[in-house]
């Protein structure tokens, strides 16, 4: 089945000029720089804008999925938490699983999206050389495989418990690395006072 049968897809909020950050702000901006395929969306330096123009503003919702179509690294984020008065910017799809659609979890479908699958069938469809891109009608036809709710649940637990690990194994690295050069900084200081 494709993705189009499971999700409404939009597109981000157009802004006519780039997005520059105002303190009094109303409304919050995703961009790229907030989005990570691993570390997923990072809400603590969104800028904030005053939206103008007519369309009324389609804010992010708990669950929504923001889907990365541009550049070398073609991805999908979830929304995982409730997020006030807060729009993603035009070079994100908006996914939103219908609400009929009770055989499929956001998580699930972010990790699909992710998986290498996935990722094979855009690498076949991209189009553009200097930036690759996704369009819109090729992420609809994307085709998705939907074990049982049971199944998805099991596959995100395990998915979550790698990506812990993994940071949990650079934070172990990155102190060893500090560990190592301390020692090797006194070590030295301690050369140079015998040659002093």
């Amino acid at each position: 089945m494709n993705i189009s049968n499971i999700v409404t897809l939009t597109a981000g909020h157009p802004f006519r000029e780039g997005i520059k950050h105002v303190d009094d702000g109303d409304t919050a901006v995703v961009q790229m720089k907030d989005v990570d395929a691993e570390k997923g969306l990072d809400r603590t330096n969104l800028h904030r804008v005053h939206l103008t123009g007519r369309k009324s503003p389609d804010y992010l919702r708990r669950n929504d999925i923001l889907f990365v179509g541009r550049g070398y690294r073609i991805f999908a984020v979830l929304v995982d938490q409730g997020l006030e008065s807060t729009v993603a910017g035009s070079h994100f799809f908006i996914l939103r699983v219908k609400p009929n659609r009770q055989d499929v979890t956001p998580d699930y479908l972010t990790w699909y999206i992710n998986h290498k699958q996935a990722q094979r069938y855009f690498s076949q469809h991209v189009a553009g050389t200097a930036l690759p891109h996704v369009n819109r009608t090729v992420l609809e036809n994307l085709p998705v495989v939907l074990p049982p709710i049971d199944v998805q649940e099991s596959i995100v637990r395990a998915h979550n418990c790698r990506l812990k690990e993994k940071a949990l194994l650079e934070q172990l690295i990155d102190k060893k690395k500090q560990f190592l050069d301390q020692l090797l900084d006194q070590t030295l200081e301690h050369y140079q006072e015998d040659n002093a």
